[in-house]
């Protein structure tokens, strides 16, 4: 066997354990998490990661309207009932569930502690309530609550507990459901009379091959309500997980839908050029090459790819088939006696160069903090390098023999030669051409509007988010993306924190800094705060005697506060999030507390109507390890720091882009027509979309640098060749046919729904027909003139 069959039978034997690799370990994610920073670049990223996968955004809301409320709560009821049984569901919840054992449940908590959880600030308030004055308040208020519809649990208690702590521990409870959700018939109903069942997926709400078939089973159980109920009602649902299912079902559309009309259009391009259906199996190859090693390098480094990136790599046939086709134009037009190793070795570097600059150019971005920058930033590269070893040693000895040019291709191989030529006279037009971008640049820039928002990378249903605002709005009117969190180190470190946390946010509240807010405070307490509560209570001289005194001076029997003498001598060990676990409470509490990735644990809590959102931050900065989150705001920040981090990464694989190039050739003046043409054309383009009104995003840096890469392509291809006139004509064929390929599937990205999708695909198309038209220019205005 020859040694470029041995070459290319190794080749094909990577792809084949490629292949299987990826059919093996295949997963995808359209998590949106993985547009945000990783490390350590910004502290509350940890937040946001966190809340992604947190019990708020696994929760969801289904809401049952019904001719009337009693109807609609019972049907609400009913379709719980039937979610309960379903295994992708890790709890259900369509109404109080407060029966007597779980009652006892919550009495056995607390009840035994109620001393541990008598005031906020023990050291400050306990004193004066536990004076002979305050002891006399406490009798005259006990006496006032016999009298009250209370007064069956108060005479229950009160021996135990004089001091009203349980009763002050219920109603503090209260708060946590909040009051937009009342009851009717034991089920949850709106005050507009909505049927509502609070839900939790298992999986994340992420995880679309999960969250479809519990979608789906939702649907199913409520047509089988609404059947019983004769099809009067209607449903509503809020969840995150429906925005996954929806992103990831409309990236695949638009993967499928890009693959095929990208590799119809490239098909008629090439048919109508080589007519050779040979030659289009034979293109084929390196871009299928290219998909696969992109695949196989995500996969392997990162054990899944995102959406996005797939869809990127179904339109990267516009970059890796410059090869081939250059490849081709060579063997056909400038046949080598050689043959197709000929051929290819006398273009070879050429080819090699552009590929290597392009990987230098997508290289920079593997240093982002954006894993799915970084994952783009992978696939780029490995996929022009699989698409390279493809080009060099498989394709040669595939190649036909001996197969004349078509017609087509020499004639607009012709016409390219005329054309330029009629440039090369024509130094107004050579001129003309970049001060034209130029002008549109200066005209364009300053108009460009960035928008700084991961929820520009994402497509979201107009109607599925009316839908989702209405169902929230029915159930609680918190605001959406904004917390107080209190993170420390462990979980009572996290309490110690909330507890402070909650003492500005009252007296915040007492100013009118925010309506109201809900938190973990309300249903537990710091261990040391529960103590500190205990100490006080202790340290409070004669206090069963005194205590005694005051009740029988109100009229109530001696001995009637045996219980609570007897229990000033116990010490019971403080009420914890564990023991609250067992309780009713457990569901309402789950969603307050969260796992940060750093290992720490955070408290959330939940606030509404924020008046001066700059003042209550600034109050709760003077609490460490406190943060007033508002999630829209910072990742507002956050993007547009790390697009100018990104900018900077851009320019540093430019340099070494130029550093490549102007090793290559060693002098300026060519250097700089390879690469000013590609510059121009990714700026000019972005100026572009300044003008027409487009808002611009993170993505469409990623299409700038697209435009860069390709661009290098285009100048490295015509400077190589440009001594010699058939070359140079052949080398311009190239170029347009690879320049009309990146258009047909780069372009078609910007018709995706998605709109980080479409941001690459505006960017690209645009900038590679600029690119294409302004690399002769450069060519012919920097061409050194012979001595």
């Amino acid at each position: 066997m020859t040694r470029a069959r041995l070459e290319a039978a190794a080749v094909v034997v990577a792809l084949a354990a490629m292949a299987l690799f990826c059919r093996a370990r295949f997963a995808m994610t359209t998590e949106i998490t993985h547009f945000l920073p990783a490390g350590s670049d910004v502290r509350l990223v940890g937040y946001t990661r966190a809340l992604a996968d947190s019990e708020l955004t696994r929760a969801m809301i289904l809401s049952v309207e019904a001719p009337d409320r009693k109807t609609a709560a019972a049907a609400a009821g009913e379709l719980g009932a039937l979610l309960k049984d379903d295994p992708r569901v890790a709890w259900v919840r369509a109404s109080p569930e407060v029966d007597d054992a779980g009652g006892k449940a919550v009495y056995d908590a607390y009840f035994p502690r109620r001393l541990m959880l008598l005031s906020e600030r023990p050291e400050a308030e306990l004193p004066a309530r536990l004076s002979d004055a305050g002891l006399a308040d406490a009798a005259r208020e006990v006496k006032r609550r016999l009298a009250s519809p209370a007064g069956p649990l108060v005479a229950r208690l009160a021996g135990a507990d004089p001091l009203l702590a349980f009763p002050a521990l219920l109603a503090r409870l209260q708060t946590l459901q909040g009051d937009s959700v009342g009851t009717e018939g034991g089920h949850f109903v709106s005050r507009d009379g909505h049927g509502i069942v609070f839900l939790a997926s298992k999986a994340s709400a992420f995880q679309s091959d999960a969250q479809a078939p519990l979608l789906a089973a939702i649907a199913r159980d409520f047509a089988t309500v609404n059947a019983a109920h004769g099809g009067a009602l209607r449903l509503e649902q809020s969840g995150v997980n429906r925005f996954a299912v929806d992103a990831e079902a409309s990236i695949k559309d638009d993967i499928s839908r890009i693959s095929l009309l990208g590799t119809l259009g490239s098909i008629l391009l090439l048919l109508v050029v080589f007519r050779a259906p040979a030659y289009l199996v034979l293109l084929m190859l390196p871009v299928g090459a290219g998909m696969l090693g992109g695949l196989f390098a995500c996969l392997a480094l990162f054990g899944r790819i995102h959406g996005m990136t797939l869809a990127f790599g179904s339109a990267l046939i516009g970059v890796v088939i410059d090869y081939p086709i250059h490849f081709f134009n060579n063997y056909t037009l400038r046949p080598d006696p050689d043959g197709a190793a000929g051929s290819l070795r006398r273009i070879w570097m050429s080819v090699f160069l552009g590929a290597v600059t392009t990987c230098a150019g997508f290289a920079g971005m593997a240093w982002t903090s954006f894993p799915g920058i970084r994952e783009i930033a992978v696939f780029a590269p490995a996929g022009v390098l699989a698409a390279l070893a493809v080009t060099r040693w498989l394709l040669p000895p595939l190649m036909p023999r001996s197969r004349p040019p078509a017609r087509a291709q020499v004639r607009l191989a012709e016409w390219l030669a005329r054309t330029l030529e009629r440039l090369r006279a024509s130094p107004r037009l050579l001129v003309a051409l970049p001060a034209a971008a130029l002008v549109v640049c200066a005209l364009g820039l300053p108009r460009v509007r960035w928008v700084d928002d991961l929820g520009a990378l994402n497509h979201r249903d107009p109607a599925m988010v009316a839908e989702d605002d209405r169902v929230r709005e029915r159930v609680s009117t918190l605001d959406a993306g904004r917390f107080v969190v209190a993170a420390g180190a462990d979980l009572e470190a996290a309490l110690r924190v909330n507890d402070a946390a909650h003492a500005v946010l009252s007296q915040a509240r007492a100013d009118g800094l925010l309506e109201t807010f809900r938190s973990l405070h309300e249903a537990l307490w710091s261990a040391d705060l529960q103590r500190r509560n205990l100490a006080a209570v202790k340290a409070s001289p004669d206090l069963a005697a005194r205590a005694s005194r005051a009740f029988e001076s109100e009229g109530f029997k001696p001995g009637a506060l045996a219980p609570f003498a007897a229990a000033l001598s116990e010490t019971p060990a403080p009420v914890t999030f564990a023991d609250l676990a067992a309780t009713p409470l457990a569901l309402a509490l789950k969603p307050f507390r969260l796992a940060l990735p750093n290992g720490d644990v955070a408290i959330l809590t939940l606030v509404q109507g924020v008046k001066d959102a700059a003042a209550l931050s600034a109050r709760l900065a003077a609490v460490p390890g406190v943060d007033f989150f508002d999630q829209s705001t910072f990742l507002r920040e956050l993007y547009g720091r790390f697009r100018a981090r990104t900018e900077e990464l851009i320019l540093a694989g430019l340099a070494a882009v130029f550093a490549i190039v102007l090793w290559r050739y060693r002098r300026l003046r060519p250097s700089l027509a390879a690469f000013l043409p590609s510059v121009l054309a990714a700026v000019t383009a972005t100026a572009l979309l300044g003008l027409c009104g487009f808002e611009l995003n993170l993505m469409n840096l990623i299409g700038g640098l697209i435009v860069l890469s390709v661009g290098v392509d285009y100048g490295i291809f015509l400077v190589e060749t440009h001594r010699r006139k058939d070359a140079l004509a052949t080398s311009l064929l190239s170029v347009v046919l690879a320049c009309g390929m990146t258009v047909v599937s780069f372009g078609l990205l910007g018709v995706s729904q998605n709109p980080a999708l479409r941001a690459v695909g505006l960017t690209t198309g645009l900038g590679c027909v600029l690119a294409l038209v302004l690399s002769p220019a450069a060519l012919f205005l920097l061409e050194e003139k012979p001595a």
